[in-house]
């Protein structure tokens, strides 16, 4: 299986970024433009979270299309993620996207990591400030 996720690590679009949703909940001025993954991030993502791959591959469109939350830490100002609810895995029932906040040379956002997160993890960003409900 591993052998087969390897093969498969190309770049792809995942389609267009819900700017004005997230400008909204993040005071962001984010432009509307596409949202990619990079051959290196897809790697990142198999590599790095494999428990974590098919379920965040399966449902990347949708978070990006319905995500239920935005947030932005203060360490980290140069991107922000998107979260919304999906399959567990172990213990895990969130999958967050990190997105770089700047527009990529080719006028698209990309992807810098997505994996999966617990129920604590969320309220716990709720609580500081860090995530933002969309709906």
């Amino acid at each position: 299986m591993r052998d087969l996720i390897r093969a498969r690590r190309k770049a792809f679009r995942v389609g267009p970024l819900p700017a004005d949703l997230i400008n909204r909940a993040l005071g962001t001025e984010l432009d509307p433009a596409d949202v990619w993954v990079s051959k290196a991030c897809h790697a990142h993502i198999a590599d790095d979270h494999p428990d974590d791959y098919h379920v965040i591959m399966g449902h990347l469109i949708d978070i990006l299309r319905a995500p239920t939350y935005a947030g932005q830490d203060a360490k980290n100002g140069n991107g922000f993620y998107l979260v919304k609810r999906v399959e567990p895995v172990a213990d895990r029932e969130f999958a967050l996207v990190a997105i770089n906040l700047e527009l990529s040379s080719h006028g698209t956002y990309n992807v810098k990591s997505a994996y999966t997160i617990k129920q604590q993890d969320v309220d716990s960003r709720r609580l500081n400030g860090a995530l933002k409900m969309l709906f």
